[in-house]
């Protein structure tokens, strides 16, 4: 019943090479391999390293005894982390072929007893991994229209979840990505193997920009010690549209996104986007829909966006068959007010939130696909002060958190709000955090 209501898409991913095919031998035949692999005057490896260090002082942090079936409190606490790190480089050894390669060691120092959010990574010597590995291939020289980006990087779904962390305006990345990368591929990191096709469209007068992305990906590899899907396979289908209207939110097409232009752009980007994986081990189908919006005006900076997951399957030996939906989003605004006439200092808030099933029998469906239930809600009040823009700044922010698990009642573990990586069922606590975010 559930395979004939909602067709799978196994061979969506042969349809979308078949569909590519044709123009990549098309554009290839103008430029010809020559003119493809003209060497790129100059060439040289360009290394870089971000880091984001910060001081956090949490309270209201407990953890579920499983004793006496309730919550103990842990001592309020002042942790120094490496929030983030990424070590790379980036390289253009042909005028129409780029490569991006980047190692991450993120939470060094990190107290699992704290409130922020992430696992830790601590001990003699703090685990390092590839965090981003990909080529980008312009199709035609000298155009923003088509290119091909392949091998280790965020599907291009959800604003919040493609951006980098040092471009948002809150301290800590809003919800929203964490529940969507849960969904799309089943790892924090949000990365997975696969090709993306995608451009820009633009008028004459650059006023009116069109930015698509259509990507396959490998799915989460669940099974297997995390080696495989499974013995059920159907490729993870994703696209994102982003009309920009007014000044352009870019000229040159790239899969590095901003969200402060420092008062230089008068536009607004408004996108939508959907995912969706046929038949697994774990569910019969799975799709999500969302759109987000982007307004800089000046000095104000607004970004909003909101999806709904849905994962279909079935239990209690076939007698129930399901379409289990969640909801998430956040809403962030912040201004630039302009200092000694060189710093922006921008003050900022963000609201976010999460939402899926609260009942007993709803949940149980949530846990049959791996899915979150209940509610958690964020909200951050801060101020960052660019000393640079876009490479160094100075972030004061206060995060609180609430939650609610449902019907799953004390120590469930039923959404991000009331788990902790290395803990168990916990309630998260709120933090105040000074943080120094850098590019160099």
């Amino acid at each position: 019943m559930i395979d004939s209501e909602y067709p799978r898409v196994r061979h969506l991913g042969l349809y979308f090479l078949v569909f590519l095919l044709p123009f990549s031998g098309n554009l290839l035949a103008q430029e010809g391999f020559k003119g493809f692999l003209k060497n790129k005057e100059g060439f040289k490896l360009e290394p870089f390293a971000q880091f984001q260090l910060w001081s956090v002082y949490s309270t209201n942090q407990q953890v579920f005894n499983t004793q006496t079936k309730v919550y103990d409190k842990v001592d309020d606490r002042l942790n120094f982390l490496l929030r983030r790190t990424r070590i790379g480089f980036r390289m253009q050894p042909y005028d129409n072929l780029k490569g991006t390669v980047i190692f991450s060691f993120d939470a060094i120092g990190r107290d699992v007893q704290s409130g922020i959010f992430g696992a830790g990574n601590n001990g003699a010597i703090p685990s390092v991994g590839i965090f981003d590995a990909f080529l980008e291939w312009r199709l035609k020289s000298k155009s923003e229209k088509m290119f091909v980006v392949a091998g280790f990087f965020r599907p291009q779904i959800g604003r919040e979840s493609i951006t980098a962390a040092w471009q948002v305006a809150s301290m800590e990345k809003a919800l929203t990505q964490n529940y969507l990368r849960q969904h799309l591929v089943g790892v924090g990191s949000g990365r997975s193997v696969g090709v993306n096709v995608g451009g820009l469209l633009m008028n004459q007068n650059q006023n009116l920009v069109l930015n698509y992305n259509i990507g396959m990906f490998n799915p989460a590899y669940s099974y297997n010690n995390g080696n495989s899907v499974g013995s059920q396979f159907s490729p993870l289908i994703t696209g994102r549209a982003v009309l920009s209207i007014g000044t352009p939110e870019m000229k040159q097409y790239g899969i590095a996104y901003n969200n402060n232009f420092f008062n230089k752009r008068k536009g607004v980007s408004i996108a939508l986007d959907y995912s969706s994986q046929g038949k697994s081990d774990l569910f019969k189908s799975s799709s999500s829909v969302g759109t987000d919006v982007l307004l800089n005006f000046g000095g104000l900076n607004f970004d909003a966006e909101i999806h709904e997951t849905a994962r279909r399957s079935e239990r209690d030996n076939r007698s129930r068959i399901f379409a289990y939906r969640s909801t998430f989003g956040h809403i962030r605004a912040g201004y630039n007010l302009i200092l000694g006439k060189k710093y922006f200092v921008e003050p900022i808030f963000m609201f976010a939130r999460f939402r899926g099933a609260p009942d007993l029998e709803g949940q149980a469906d949530a846990l049959a696909v791996r899915s979150s239930s209940g509610t958690e809600t964020t909200y951050d009040a801060g101020i960052n002060w660019h000393l640079q823009e876009r490479r160094l700044k100075l972030l004061l922010h206060y995060t609180w958190r609430e939650g609610n698990p449902g019907a799953a009642g004390n120590g469930a573990t039923v959404n991000d709000y009331f788990t902790q990586v290395n803990v168990g069922a916990i309630r998260r606590g709120n933090w105040l955090g000074l943080g120094l975010s850098a590019i160099f």
